[in-house]
């Protein structure tokens, strides 16, 4: 499980580089950090990191990221990490997709560019959750598939197995999801 919770955690989308801290588009009185792309468009960049540069293929409205497109990160001028989607005022919302440079990919809804709603990440390790997502975190009803193929269906809380029971295998037999 730690594999999806490293995901949601650090994959929170836009992982952008490190542009000014400016105030959000009207009404949310929050602060984040924006990246800017060659021609002036702005993306949300919740996790800046030095030596980040994007490309965004869609729309740009008042000055900001919007409508469908490719969000293409660089880190040191090499690809990275890559989102391709619906931007809201450069936020991702709505239905997109996140392929990580180390091989994970997320399909699924975004809301203020966090995993949430329905949603699958598959791990470059061959394990992979579907099901809800809040906040970037599996919450909600999900599976989990491990790696070795033991499925765990159920509840989950932030990030975390809570009830359920395994498919095919005794409980007392199942390993906890949380501590593989």
């Amino acid at each position: 499980m730690s594999a999806v919770t490293r995901f949601a955690c650090t994959s929170v989308l836009l992982l952008g580089a490190g542009m000014s801290s400016l105030a959000l588009p009207a009404g949310s009185g929050d602060e984040v950090s924006w990246i800017t792309d060659s021609k002036g468009c702005k993306v949300a960049n919740p996790f800046p990191r030095p030596g980040e540069t994007i490309t965004w293929s869609g729309k740009c409205k008042d000055g900001f990221a919007d409508g469908d497109g490719v969000l293409q990160w660089f880190l040191d001028a090499k690809q990275d990490d890559r989102f391709e989607g619906h931007l809201a005022m450069g936020w991702a919302e709505g239905r997109g997709s996140l392929a990580k440079i180390e091989g994970g990919t997320y399909v699924g809804e975004w809301k203020h560019s966090m995993q949430e709603g329905m949603g699958r990440y598959d791990a470059p390790d061959g394990s992979s959750y579907q099901g809800e997502w809040k906040n970037g975190m599996p919450n909600g009803q999900g599976e989990y598939r491990r790696a070795d193929g033991k499925v765990f269906s159920g509840e989950w809380v932030d990030g975390v197995f809570q009830s359920g029971s395994p498919d095919d295998q005794d409980q007392d037999e199942a390993p906890d999801p949380n501590k593989t």
